[in-house]
């Protein structure tokens, strides 16, 4: 059996918004909107809880899919005839799980299979014959660096990040026609290294497909004001820097394995 990883391609949606309003009030409370957003949405008000369970469903569905043992595929997906749920990682005020519900789509307007129903805890009649629940979402660890290293030397891919119109546009526009560029780069990284050296938890983990990175906040205009964030790939023995995101960008990423707290991304969220 494979399903389809996008969650409006799996499953009828109805009232989208209200649903994710109400999956707001039932988490745990946390700020899912961007204080000063780079880019205007359809949805202003939960905007990153949208991407989250999209990107969660999206992960779950893979795992689902790639697993060949049933009993194993289940702590991803509980998939029956009538029924399918998934844990959204995400827990209620009583830390109490929070899954995502389907039943089996009977409208005949529409051709997909499954019909949301919404998200409930562990304890709604929903669940009630769901036994195991499906597990937490969770996020491959490199068998090196399962903790930031702050003694592990960093490898910058230069070439690739400013060859690259995509990593390019990230940098900020004041810099990016600069002669001294890939210098610049390499020096910002370094100074951000040695800065992890003293405060390590400045370092932030992010889910990238199925696997953890990590995210080190990039100083380039403003010592003390990051501009962009570059991904660590652990290697071993050290981290290869390929890739630069936005503040945004790393925000998401880092809120797929949990709530960042680090000041330089938490400040962006209100």
């Amino acid at each position: 059996m494979n399903l389809l990883p996008d969650l409006f391609s799996f499953a009828y949606v109805p009232g989208w918004y209200c649903q994710l309003d109400e999956l707001a009030g039932l988490a745990l409370p946390e700020p899912w909107r961007f204080r000063n957003p780079d880019y205007h949405t359809k949805n202003p008000d939960t905007p990153i809880l949208e991407r989250y369970i999209h990107s969660i469903f999206k992960k779950q569905v893979i795992d689902f899919n790639e697993e060949r043992n049933p009993e194993k595929a289940a702590d991803y997906l509980h998939v029956e005839n009538e029924f399918v749920c998934f844990h959204t990682g995400l827990y209620t005020r009583r830390y109490k799980a929070v899954y995502g519900c389907f039943d089996r789509n009977k409208r005949q307007a529409s051709m997909l299979d499954w019909y949301f129903r919404g998200f409930s805890d562990e304890l709604s009649p929903w669940l009630k014959y769901i036994s195991p629940l499906p597990k937490k979402p969770s996020y491959y660890m490199a068998q090196y660096g399962v903790n930031y290293n702050p003694e592990w030397p960093i490898r910058v891919n230069i070439d690739h990040i400013l060859g690259d119109e995509e990593n390019l546009s990230r940098l900020p526009a004041s810099i990016r026609d600069a002669q001294n560029l890939p210098l610049l780069l390499e020096t910002a990284v370094e100074l951000a290294r040695r800065k992890a050296l003293i405060e390590p938890s400045i370092v932030v983990p992010q889910g990238y497909q199925g696997r953890v990175q990590y995210l080190l906040p990039i100083c380039l205009t403003d010592m003390e004001n990051p501009d962009l964030a570059m991904t660590l790939t652990i290697m071993d023995g050290y981290y290869l820097g390929n890739t630069c995101l936005t503040l945004e960008m790393a925000y998401l990423n880092a809120r797929l394995l949990a709530r960042p707290v680090a000041p330089w991304l938490a400040e962006l969220v209100m």
